[in-house]
Formats: C-alpha cells, sequence, structure tokens
C-alpha cells in the first residue's frame, strides 16, 4: 500500500513557483527551441536559414508562423506599454463618395491593433509577387509564404529595437532609421534568398513588396466599400 501511496505521490502535479513560471514561458516563447538562434541567424544570413528550413533541416529554428507572431506580439506589446503610435496602415483617401468612414476606421484600427496577424497577410500578397517574379526558382507559394514570415517577422523586431533605442536616448529620429532599416531587412533577406550575388533579385525583391503592400492595401479598401454598402442596404 505505501508503495501504491509514493507512487500516487510521485503524480501529483508540483507546487507552481517562479522556476515553474519561467519554465512556461520559455515553452510559451519557444526560446528553448530556438527562438534566440533564429533571430541572430536572419541577422546573419537569413537566406540560407529559410533555404535550408525548407530544404533541410526545421528542428533548430523556431516554427515561422511562431516566429511572425510572436514578434508581432513583441512589437505591439513596447509600443502599447510606451504609448507610442504606429500606423500600420492607414486610409484618408475617400473611395468614391463614402464620407462616414466608419467601416474603413474599423479595419484600420484591427489592422494597427494586430500587427502579427496583418504582417501575416501583407506577407501572403509579397509571397504571391515573389513566386511570380521568381518563378524560375520553383519555390511554391507557401515556401515563400515561410521566406516572409520571418523577413516580415525580423522587420518587426528591427522596428521594436530601435525603438526602445529611441526612447533611451529620447530621440525620435532613431525610430524613424530602424521603420527604414527593417525594410531594407526585408528587401535584403528576400534577394538573398534566391542569390545574394545577383542585384537583380534585390531590385525585384523591392518590386515585389512593393505590389504586396499596394495590393494589400487594395483588399483592404474593398473591404471597407463593401461594409459601407452592406450599411446602407441594412
Amino acid at each position: 500500500m505505501k508503495e501504491v501511496d509514493n507512487l500516487e505521490e510521485n503524480k501529483m502535479p508540483k507546487r507552481i513557483n517562479s522556476s515553474y513560471i519561467i519554465y512556461e514561458i520559455q515553452h510559451l516563447l519557444h526560446i528553448e527551441s530556438g527562438f534566440l538562434y533564429t533571430v541572430k541567424q536572419l541577422f546573419i544570413r537569413p537566406g540560407k536559414l529559410v533555404r535550408n528550413f525548407i530544404l533541410d533541416d526545421r528542428s533548430k529554428v523556431t516554427k515561422p508562423l511562431i516566429f511572425l507572431i510572436f514578434s508581432g506580439t513583441i512589437f505591439t506589446l513596447i509600443f502599447h506599454f510606451f504609448h507610442i503610435e504606429y500606423v500600420f496602415f492607414s486610409f484618408d483617401q475617400k473611395i468614391g463618395n463614402i464620407d462616414g468612414f466608419l467601416e474603413k476606421k474599423a479595419i484600420s484600427d484591427w489592422t494597427n491593433n494586430h500587427i502579427g496577424y496583418s504582417s501575416l497577410i501583407i506577407g501572403f500578397f509579397i509571397a504571391l509577387w515573389t513566386t511570380l517574379f521568381f518563378k524560375k526558382h520553383k519555390y511554391n507559394v507557401y515556401e515563400i509564404t515561410i521566406l516572409l514570415c520571418y523577413s516580415v517577422g525580423q522587420g518587426l523586431l528591427i522596428i521594436s529595437l530601435f525603438t526602445l533605442v529611441s526612447i533611451i536616448f529620447k530621440t525620435k529620429s532613431i525610430a524613424s532609421i530602424g521603420v527604414f532599416a527593417s525594410y531594407f531587412y526585408i528587401f535584403w533577406s528576400i534577394g538573398q534568398f534566391f542569390g545574394e550575388k545577383r542585384i537583380i533579385n534585390y531590385v525585384k525583391a523591392i518590386i515585389c513588396c512593393i505590389l504586396g503592400a499596394v495590393s494589400f492595401q487594395l483588399i483592404l479598401m474593398l473591404l471597407a466599400y463593401i461594409f459601407h454598402q452592406l450599411g446602407i442596404r441594412s
């Protein structure tokens, strides 16, 4: 009977303490599966890292969707905690004769309050254009989307880092530099993925990103128009 009691005691969950909380946070953030390693490698050799993930070893790095959503969460928390306004997308222009802007504002607010999901969507649009412009490399749109998850996620971390530095030194110009640095990084990482020695790859990467951003905004404008029409008819 004592042996049975001992086995039951061993099966009892451990007390919740600081060690338990730290373990759970690490598990949630996937630090133990390579988040910091992923960030480091994306700074050094993003193209090689993503190619290796797609074609060979997927065990060392954080999964692409988790990486993007977690990066977006860090970005959102920093801007929310320090009360910094960052407009990811906005609708200042009119659509036809729409004057209410209620639906447009709702979509803009959702987009800016859900940076991770918005980045995933815009990344998918960029992936569509990238698949078209780099079709001879024979990567499908899903594999290109993985590339964009890592590139856009790292871009958000770059903005977050520059923002923290700007807060420390109390100058907004550093944060603005971070935004441009994140754009440059995304162009560079896409170009490097398809071949770092060819300048044309970086040019096409810039074009794909611009077309992806425009496509995303056009879709949002269409949704705003549809919601407005539904509101009128109701």
